[in-house]
């Protein structure tokens, strides 16, 4: 069993956005990297930036975990058609977990189970969606193993694959 440490949870605000960019280049570069360097390149230039995030915090909730003061983990929630980026391929609207991430030297404590937990609280209807990426194979462990199930994937030619999971939860 994973170790848990005490952590902080509380909600994000403007003045979090360093922290969280600062997490973003931890995470993004090992977890996507090896699956496609440009990729991961770009989501660090499209949706870890202070632009991003500031329109981020103000429609969708946020949550931080730290620990000793200092922002190791986030997640947030928010509709679908709130979001920044078209997804034609819907229809309807669904309350999509857009990232949970936990700093590389962190994870295995059950940060990131304790913020799920969090989203999960925050969700208004029967089920929580998330997308991953192709090759992503640890975060499909984690989800899979909290119950979430693939439904669907997006081609992403030329990047790689979205596959959204789904979990119900009630």
């Amino acid at each position: 069993m994973a170790e848990t440490v005490s952590v902080t949870l509380r909600p994000a605000d403007l003045a979090d956005i360093p922290a969280l960019r600062a997490l973003g280049e931890a995470v993004v570069p090992p977890t996507y990297g090896p699956i496609d360097a440009a990729y991961a390149q770009r989501m660090l230039d499209e949706w870890w930036t202070p632009e991003v995030f500031a329109a981020s915090l103000a429609r969708n909730a946020h949550v931080l975990a730290e620990l000793d003061g200092q922002v190791v983990a986030m997640a947030n929630i928010g509709r679908l058609r709130a979001s920044y980026r078209d997804f034609p391929h819907v229809t309807g609207d669904r309350e999509v977990m857009w990232k949970l991430y936990v700093h590389p030297g962190h994870q295995g404590l059950g940060i990131g189970r304790r913020l799920l937990c969090e989203v999960e609280a925050l969700v208004e209807g029967d089920e929580l969606w998330l997308e991953v990426v192709d090759g992503n194979e640890q975060a499909f462990g984690f989800y899979r193993a909290h119950g979430f199930e693939v439904v669907e994937r997006v081609e992403g030619d030329p990047w790689p694959d979205d596959v959204w999971m789904r979990k119900v939860l009630r």
